[in-house]
């Protein structure tokens, strides 16, 4: 795990090989589930995570073999039986922009768009490729997770249109962190059964995060992150993306702090944002158009 960098702002694709890697039990994270996820690294997919429907489960990783994009393609476009909308992927992708620091771009795919990406579309940066997970409820929602030794925030983005509603573009069905305010609904989970499934779950990577960091000689810990979940129907949370890490030493400085390896602050509302091309999708939603059936407070948890 040594060559898969755990620091950082954007998309911090090294997590996901950390999660992966097996601890002293021969596991790999424990908790974690992870969508079938394909890193790009140079412009060519070069890692594919995924968690196992076996009964061991776990995180597992693709042989190379398999990282073809016919391959790619026909697994994402594998819609999960009775599914309402058209969404099969997305790709997240970050770069450092003058007087804006770190810009991550976030754009999602129907088939023929996953299909005219992978096989006509360089990748610039890089980035992740991952599988669109049908979530709860019938409008797309996703959880931003802070979490430090001392503090920790959920905030939930739930988008103000009907996922299946093709009336509207896709692109406005699924914005959620990366669109306009809006175009979705903030709520705040943090007390919530799920927000504290949540917290548990970062607490176990962190942990794990700690075995290897200190396999490879390294005697440091997550102190600060960002990590986006989603939440599909049967109540399962799956891990997207990180999107800010800082490690701390575990020698404390003078005054017995652990000191932090790097002391900018983490890119807590990340700037996140689609590509220009899809701007012009993304108009104002209408009370016509607009449905609380996927929203709601805290009794939709």
């Amino acid at each position: 795990v040594g060559h898969f960098p755990l620091e950082g702002d954007g998309c911090v694709s090294g997590l996901f090989h950390y999660v992966w890697n097996k601890n002293s039990n021969k596991k790999s994270c424990p908790m974690v589930n992870v969508p079938d996820t394909v890193v790009y690294k140079y412009r060519q997919p070069a890692y594919w995570y995924f968690t196992s429907k076996d009964r061991s489960g776990g995180v597992k990783m693709k042989n190379k073999t398999n990282l073809g994009n016919a391959h790619v393609e026909a697994t994402f476009c594998n819609k999960p039986a009775g599914s309402s909308n058209e969404i099969v992927a997305f790709y997240i992708s970050s770069e450092v922009v003058p007087n804006k620091g770190i810009v991550s771009t976030i754009e999602h795919f129907d088939a023929v768009g996953l299909k005219d990406f992978l096989m006509n579309h360089d990748k610039e940066n890089n980035g992740i490729l991952q599988r669109f997970v049908d979530g709860k409820g019938t409008n797309n929602a996703m959880f931003r997770a802070i979490w430090s030794p001392n503090v920790f925030h959920v905030e939930r983005r739930t988008n103000g249109c009907n996922l299946s509603d093709k009336r509207i573009s896709m692109h406005q069905r699924v914005v959620t962190f990366e669109g306009e305010e809006h175009f979705s609904e903030s709520l705040t989970v943090t007390d919530t059964m799920l927000g504290a499934q949540m917290q548990r779950i970062c607490e176990s990577i962190v942990d794990h995060c700690r075995f290897h960091l200190l396999a490879q000689g390294d005697h440091a810990s997550i102190n600060r992150m960002v990590l986006h979940f989603k939440v599909d129907d049967h109540n399962r949370i799956w891990l997207l993306w990180c999107s800010s890490i800082r490690l701390s030493s575990d020698e404390p400085a003078a005054g017995g702090t652990n000191r932090l390896r790097d002391a900018t602050p983490i890119d807590i509302a990340n700037h996140l944002v689609v590509p220009e091309h899809i701007k012009r999708y993304l108009i104002p939603a209408t009370s016509t158009v607009r449905s609380t059936a996927g929203g709601g407070g805290k009794g939709a948890e």
